[in-house]
């Protein structure tokens, strides 16, 4: 089984890949394609930090008591969450960046952990198709 570590620079290898790819496609697509990969790049960098931050806040969580640890858990959702709206505020407000590449940028993690980790065991897929449903 993958430790901890290498499942997330596996993810953040993942991220990076996808990006780049977006990136180079974005070229094509937008005129002044130097604002989405801008933004692009900034969307990228915060869901790797604020992935990283729940990673940190778990780790932590688990050495404390259930209450203590509730608490904590909860303050750090509401940390992350205020981080997210800030950057699509500051997006928003910048001329220098894309607000759809801060978007793509942001939920690129999300896209990689789900084509990981769900679509990568195929037998999950196969009982599924094969299933019958019992009358």
């Amino acid at each position: 089984m993958e430790s901890l570590q290498d499942l997330q620079l596996k993810l953040i290898k993942g991220v990076l890949i996808f990006n780049i790819i977006v990136g180079v496609g974005s070229i094509f697509i937008f005129d002044p394609w130097v604002p989405f990969i801008t933004g692009q790049v900034f969307g990228m960098i915060i869901s790797i930090l604020n992935f990283r931050l729940l990673s940190l806040t778990l780790q932590t969580a688990i050495k404390m008591e259930s209450a203590k640890a509730q608490v904590y858990v909860g303050s750090r959702y509401v940390i992350r969450f205020l981080l997210m709206g800030v950057v699509l505020f500051i997006s928003i407000k910048a001329d220098y960046i894309n607000v759809l590449g801060t978007i793509i940028g942001l939920i690129s993690l999300k896209l990689i952990i789900l084509i990981t980790q769900v679509f990568s065991n195929l037998q999950f897929f196969k009982t599924i198709i094969k299933r019958k449903e019992v009358k």
